[in-house]
């Protein structure tokens, strides 16, 4: 028998090492910033404001990104120049101490990691390769990430996790290099900047859009204050880390089967179900009698939402907008989330200074049932088959 001759452009391998290393070095950085910079001596008021900058620098990169995206079509070369940026800052950012340097730092790693995000999700659902089987190294890449920067900053020099995001950069540009293409319809002579735009005359985009500065602002919230609600609660370090690692696993059955309920269910309803769930999670958060109460709600519910809504916002995109302005329209609706990230941060870490962080929840509470209600009101086309 002939054997096959190993082909990397298009094999599973390189979607591996993509989604992987990709996401290991979002989750070094994003799962324990709040933690390094307390650590620094920063106050909450402080860290918020730091943290913050990814929003603001991202409500500009992610659109223009995904513009460019969709009028180049080259994403393989995109996103390896910025990969390589996010190296080489996530260096300079361990050494620095000023909250405004950290600031522009912060804001430039995570404009260039959010931006490449949105790339990587249609990547992810475009491929040979069904979603699920694909996008599952990526959780379990951040999973990985977390409980390592955790032990890190327990047991050695904290800016040493800094570096493995340089080191896990150029591991994940050699990925991307290796997958498939990005699916476009034909280019014609009505492919115009307005056409390119047009979906920001559809009702039910614009609606999805106030549904998503909803749940990002309030999920990114979570996202830095849960781990704080941990070591509030008497939890060590390693062990917080040790819990957002077991989070992020548990999610990995809903990115493997995804396929069994993303194409069979309506926008509408997934986008209600995961409300419910964060409504669920910080009523619990902010009534939590003792640290197990938080960690077996962190265990079952913190990472699921984030990464169900990820899935939703890739559906109902495909659902809405024509295939060659797929990227554009995911940027404009990550911009926007962005802006509701920057105003819930900075008031986030004000209202936890004067009141505590369970009072935060409470109110964020509040914003997951008002995005319940708004979720009602979606009417979304349930015809595409993006993860089966």
């Amino acid at each position: 028998m002939k054997k096959t001759k190993f082909t990397y452009r298009g094999s599973y391998l390189a979607y591996v090492l993509t989604y992987f290393f990709f996401y290991f070095g979002m989750g070094v950085f994003t799962s324990v910033l709040s933690m390094y910079l307390t650590g620094l001596g920063k106050t909450k008021a402080e860290m918020s404001f730091i943290v913050s900058a990814s929003s603001l620098f991202g409500v500009v990169m992610i659109p223009v990104v995904g513009y460019i995206n969709d009028r180049l079509r080259k994403p393989r070369v995109i996103v390896g120049v910025m990969l390589a940026g996010v190296g080489v800052l996530s260096v300079v950012f361990a050494v620095a101490r000023n909250t405004f340097v950290l600031y522009l730092l912060d804001g430039l790693i995570m404009g260039l990691i959010s931006s490449i995000s949105p790339i990587s999700e249609r990547m992810a659902g475009a491929g040979r390769y069904r979603y699920g089987t694909v996008r599952i190294w990526g959780t379990f890449g951040y999973a990985v990430a977390a409980q390592l920067a955790c032990i890190i900053m327990e047991v050695t020099v904290p800016q040493l996790i800094f570096a493995m995001i340089a080191v896990t950069s150029l591991i994940a540009i050699a990925g991307f290099c290796g997958t498939d293409d990005i699916p476009f319809e034909p280019e014609n002579e009505h492919d115009t900047a307005d056409r390119q735009f047009s979906f920001l005359r559809t009702p039910m985009y614009l609606l999805f859009v106030v549904i998503g500065f909803i749940f990002m602002g309030a999920s990114n919230l979570n996202m830095t204050y849960s781990p704080i609600l941990l070591q509030e609660l008497g939890v060590p370090t390693a062990a917080v880390g040790t819990v957002l690692f077991f989070s992020t696993v548990i999610e990995l059955p809903i990115i493997l089967f995804s396929n069994k309920f993303m194409d069979r269910f309506s926008g509408k309803t997934l986008t209600a179900v995961d409300f419910a769930i964060m409504f669920v999670q910080f009523l619990l958060y902010s009534f939590a009698p003792n640290a197990a109460v938080a960690i077996a709600t962190v265990l079952l519910m913190r990472a699921i939402g984030a990464t169900l809504f990820m899935m939703i916002m890739l559906k109902i995109i495909r659902g809405i907008v024509r295939e060659n302005s797929v990227s554009t329209a995911m940027g404009v609706l990550n911009a926007t989330n962005a802006v509701s990230a920057i105003l819930m941060q900075n008031i986030g870490g004000h209202l936890v200074e004067a009141t505590s962080i369970r009072t935060l929840y409470l109110l964020l509470a509040g914003f997951a049932a008002a995005g319940f209600v708004l979720s009602m009101f979606l009417r979304v086309q349930n015809t595409k088959r993006v993860f089966s």
